[in-house]
């Protein structure tokens, strides 16, 4: 087991790729913000800040890593189809990519450590604008695409009911912008094309730190309030430019569809040494409540907050406001210890939560709300007891539905979601008793 979860999880961690995918508003900022699409988090619609589980990963809150009691590694594939209406326009676009990749390990009651990778944010964007100069037509092309990605380590301890935890992160990843001027030839068959474009990487370390009070009410039953905050900070970008001047002309390809074939092109500007600069990536805030009993069942309420607003690169400050959303997500296992074929049903773990809130993102000065709804089912492949708990390795299919919009400018955003991920347990850090 131990071989096979780290084959699965290096294995995945090898084919992180940003696929294809549009959001009109993902040119604000460094894209649409990904919070956690580990399971627990993205099955109940974002909790994280007060929840845990012995057998699961909450990279949202490190303190919950005081609770792992097994060896868990999880990955995990999100997959996001994306309805775009714009006035009169519409869209269909796909983007699928890594959700989760971690691995958590127990080194002794009450204290644990975590590691992991996952997106961090994601753009994909076209805007097209028709004008005239002096009866010729001129069209303007604005797109972008890109995005971050986040590896983490964290700790967590727990002293006397009472949790905290750090996670240290890395952020890396690319944002690409193009600016395009198109005129058509006197032939109307060809465009002369003028294009800038520009590339910033961007990498640095940061932190996310949390804290969760545990209050028993019996042997089985608790209740616990969690929060966790993750501190707003610049990180090093390394800027790039390349200017194109080129003559183009549309072809129609069976495959493909309409594409646009480049002919004598030439740079004309093009910054081969570059130019340093930081782009200021915005602070969280979570916090909420939950109440269950182990094994059973598991209700929490929370809230999360966004200054989106502070959000610049390279000194160019965004549109954007500040985010707040309300969260409310459950977990129900009807019988965890149930055995055999014949209550396998009984053993699935029955997950789902919604979030509500202001998006942060403004249309006409008029703000988009978001809301969602998110649910999943944790399907048991291997069950062995340990410590009075029972545990397993499970695979976790969710299903998600969100929307941005703003009716009164008839615009909105639409997104049906999946999230497939794997979960394996094992016990490598237990001390083995012979009698």
């Amino acid at each position: 087991m131990r071989h096979s979860i780290l084959s699965i999880l290096f294995t995945v961690f090898s084919l992180i790729v940003f696929s294809q995918g549009n959001s009109p508003f993902s040119q604000f900022g460094p894209g649409d913000f990904y919070l956690s699409n580990f399971q627990s988090n993205f099955s109940r619609g974002g909790i994280g800040a007060s929840s845990f589980s012995g057998n699961t990963l909450n990279p949202i809150n490190p303190a919950s890593y005081s609770q792992i009691t097994l060896t868990t590694g999880e990955t995990g594939i999100y997959s996001s189809n994306n309805f775009v209406k714009y006035g009169e326009k519409n869209g269909f676009f796909n983007y699928t990519n890594l959700s989760s990749f971690g691995l958590g390990l127990p080194l002794k009651k009450g204290m644990g450590l975590a590691f992991g990778l996952t997106p961090y944010s994601k753009q994909n964007f076209e805007k097209i604008y028709e004008d005239s100069i002096n009866n010729s037509p001129i069209e303007y092309v604005y797109s972008g695409d890109g995005g971050l990605s986040k590896v983490f380590l964290g700790y967590g301890i727990e002293i006397k009911n009472i949790s905290f935890g750090l996670n240290g992160h890395y952020i890396f990843g690319r944002l690409n912008s193009i600016n395009k001027v198109k005129h058509p030839t006197e032939d109307n068959l060809t465009y002369n094309s003028l294009r800038i474009r520009n590339y910033s990487n961007v990498n640095g370390f940061g932190f996310n730190t949390g804290l969760q009070l545990n209050f028993p009410i019996s042997d089985n039953n608790y209740v616990k309030l969690g929060g966790s905050f993750e501190l707003g900070k610049d990180y090093a970008t390394s800027n790039y430019r390349i200017g194109n001047y080129f003559n183009e002309q549309s072809h129609q390809n069976p495959e493909l569809g309409n594409v646009e074939i480049h002919q004598n092109e030439n740079i004309i500007d093009t910054r081969e040494t570059p130019e340093k600069g930081q782009i200021s990536l915005p602070s969280q805030l979570q916090f909420g409540l939950s109440v269950g009993k182990h094994e059973k069942w598991e209700g929490s309420l929370e809230f999360r907050h966004n200054n989106l607003s502070t959000y610049q690169l390279n000194d160019e400050a965004s549109n954007l406001g500040n985010r707040s959303t309300v969260i409310a997500g459950a977990r129900i296992v009807p019988n965890s210890k149930a055995l055999g074929k014949s209550n396998y049903w009984k053993t699935i773990t029955y997950n789902f939560g919604g979030f509500y809130g202001n998006s942060g993102y403004f249309l006409n000065n008029n703000e988009l709300y978001e809301f969602g709804i998110n649910f999943a089912f944790g399907l048991p492949m291997k069950k062995f007891k340990y410590q009075t708990e029972t545990f397993g390795s499970s695979v976790f299919l969710g299903f998600g539905y969100s929307s941005r919009a703003n009716y009164k400018n008839n615009y909105y955003e639409n997104y049906l979601n999946i999230n497939a991920s794997i979960v394996l347990n094992d016990k490598w850090f237990i001390k083995r008793k012979f009698q």
